[in-house]
């Protein structure tokens, strides 16, 4: 049975570009620093993750991140292929590579006539986040403390998000604040997304998203990636760490959105190497313990693939070109 819960995973949201250089390590050779290397991902089963563009508030931001980006994707030992399209997961398989999605956590360093959306878009953006924890001419986030902001989307970002949706880009809304979520929800045409949020009512915390936010994203037929930042899973003091968690954080999380909405909203989105996560998920390589729990709780084969990967893959599916270069 153990070989039956090392699942395929998709994650949803990792820090590596932004953490890599900061800790001086080399993706291509194993390590105890940080949360990601091609090791752990190969004993994780990651199959793909979205490696974040942080920050991203101005364009000289972004393409210094762009540059680490494919530096990192394209150094062959490195084990890493870009995924542009749907056809490139089966491709990244073949070729024994692990797939990496170019995502900007955040949209302020994108010009006013969209312009650079459009030119990201060819160097294979497939996901965006329109804000992280501040305001810019697009959407407002929110801040990781109260108080929080009354503003939402403005004209801007209301025609960034029928651009984006237009061009094949998948819509996360998991930094947003509330006013901007439900413009979001508003405009949207196409299935929306948070890449890396946990519930609300279970973790009272600005970050995580309400019921009825959960209940927008299931009836967007979108998912939720659930996110292993202790301050997001800590319901006894919500934004502090607490390394002695167990998977029962997870699965209280998971529980709850697959009550509110259902199995098919849930996901991964770890945010491994953007934030403190518990011992028992130190990094990616503990992705099998996890399967393994949820099994032993009672969620089926079925549940896992579709947590593990399959929900955020008919996301994919059902929001990006058929045709994307």
């Amino acid at each position: 049975m153990i070989a039956k819960r090392n699942f395929p995973v998709i994650d949803g949201h990792v820090d590596t570009v932004y953490k890599m250089p900061k800790d001086k390590r080399i993706f291509s050779e194993q390590s105890e620093i940080g949360h990601y290397d091609l090791s752990r991902m190969k004993t994780g089963n990651v199959q793909a993750a979205l490696f974040a563009i942080y920050p991203t508030s101005s364009l000289n931001y972004i393409l210094k991140s762009l540059d680490i980006w494919f530096k990192l994707v394209m150094n062959r030992e490195n084990g890493l292929m870009q995924i542009k399209n749907l056809n490139d997961f089966q491709k990244a398989l073949s070729l024994e590579k692990k797939g990496a999605i170019l995502h900007f956590e955040g949209a302020g360093g994108i010009d006013n006539n969209l312009r650079f959306l459009r030119i990201a878009y060819q160097l294979g953006l497939r996901t965006l986040g329109l804000s992280w924890a501040n305001i810019n001419k697009f959407a407002t986030g929110a801040m990781f403390k109260d108080p929080q902001k009354e503003t939402g989307l403005t004209n801007k970002g209301r025609e960034l998000v029928a651009e984006a949706q237009s061009l094949g880009i998948t819509i996360d809304v998991s930094h947003l604040n509330e006013p901007s979520f439900w413009d979001v929800y508003e405009v949207a045409q196409q299935p929306i997304f948070a890449s890396h949020s946990n519930a609300r009512s279970i973790v009272d915390h600005p970050r995580n998203l309400t019921d009825d936010q959960i209940k927008a994203i299931y009836e967007k037929k979108g998912t939720i990636g659930i996110n292993f930042s202790m301050g997001f899973l800590n319901a006894e003091k919500p934004g502090e760490d607490n390394y002695e968690m167990g998977f029962d954080a997870i699965k209280t999380q998971i529980d709850h959105i697959a009550k509110i909405a259902d199995i098919n909203t849930v996901a991964i989105g770890s945010d491994f190497d953007g934030a403190n996560t518990p011992n028992c998920l130190k990094d990616c390589s503990k992705y099998p313990d996890l399967w393994n729990y949820l099994f032993e709780e009672g969620y089926s084969v079925q549940d896992i693939e579709k947590i593990s990967h399959k929900n955020l893959m008919r996301v994919f599916k059902d929001t990006w070109k058929h045709n994307s270069i």
